[in-house]
């Protein structure tokens, strides 16, 4: 293969591609708390119900995933049968940094748990909002530092970057999944007519998801200048064939996303057939960011061409 081969195997992207996946839906899930932090409708105090138990499941399943991934790991490096390889793990958790980083993600994760449970009351607000918010900053923080950017040492503006750009894809793919499957047809279900406090969520949701897509283009053109050594590396090596195809997804997504923006939106704020169109779009939009958070599994685990 040409520079830049793929170094992980089938297992190891799978579970990177689930704490991808699994940390976005948390993330998109604390967003739209955000929004209907306080419900003043049936359908929004229903659906904060929902979104505390999609809470509790995405912790879990995130926190599950990275210790599959931390076990895959073991099994790679170990160069032991999957089964077999809890001593190559519980060494490599203890020894090395992927573990440590892997470790801290697993305690943050679960004190983000104990927190959910302990603060998720119907007048904790801001309080449990800043508190999972902070938590899940360091969660990020954590998964960063097994990242490439990190190889060149811990204070740099490529770390940074790094850190803002698996955030902000984090709130993009979060909130299309968490609206999409979750909040939406919920919405679609128990309320017969459109009203302000549908109007309202539209809103938050779709210029949050600008505000996030603005700031990833910039971070991801930082992040593609920092590991490419020529534009020719897109088409010539390995990595940049990944990258291209990851551009080309949130391409697609962009292009979804600007069609609920200006037709999707204003027609569901006028009628439930609107609403019904948005969540279809909402949908096919979701599958084009979960394969760009696969592709971007597999960049995690592969040699850019730059190093």
């Amino acid at each position: 293969m040409s520079d830049g081969v793929m170094e992980s195997t089938l297992p190891q992207v799978a579970a990177t591609a689930l704490v991808n996946a699994s940390f976005a839906w948390i993330v998109g899930v604390l967003a739209s708390r955000f929004w209907l932090v306080n419900p003043a409708t049936a359908w929004q105090r229903s659906a904060a119900k929902r979104l505390s138990s999609a809470m509790s499941a995405g912790l879990i399943v995130c926190a599950a995933s990275i210790f599959l991934s931390l076990w895959t790991e073991s099994s790679v490096m170990g160069d032991v049968a999957w089964l077999d390889a809890w001593p190559a793990c519980a060494r490599m958790m203890a020894t090395t940094h992927y573990g440590h980083a892997g470790v801290a993600a697993l305690v943050l994760l679960v004190a983000t748990m104990v927190a959910h449970r302990m603060l998720d009351r119907p007048d904790a607000g801001m309080v449990y909002m800043a508190s999972i918010a902070a938590l899940l900053l360091l969660v990020a923080a954590a998964r960063v530092t097994i990242g490439h950017a990190f190889e060149h040492g811990p204070f740099r503006v490529a770390v940074a970057v790094e850190w803002l750009h698996l955030l902000l894809m984090a709130v993009w793919a979060g909130i299309v999944f968490v609206a999409g499957w979750l909040v939406l047809p919920h919405v679609l279900a128990n309320e017969a007519a459109p009203s302000g406090e549908r109007s309202a969520y539209l809103t938050s949701m779709s210029n949050w998801a600008a505000a996030a897509l603005a700031a990833i283009l910039a971070s991801g053109a930082y992040n593609a200048y920092r590991v490419l050594t020529s534009p020719r590396d897109l088409v010539d090596v390995d990595y940049g064939n990944v990258l291209l195809f990851k551009i080309a997804l949130v391409l697609v997504a962009m292009a979804l996303g600007g069609f609920n923006k200006l037709v999707g939106l204003p027609a569901a704020e006028a009628s439930q057939a609107g609403l019904r169109k948005v969540i279809a779009v909402l949908r096919i939009e979701s599958i084009a960011l979960l394969l760009v958070l696969i592709a971007a599994a597999v960049l995690a685990g592969s040699a850019p061409p730059a190093q």
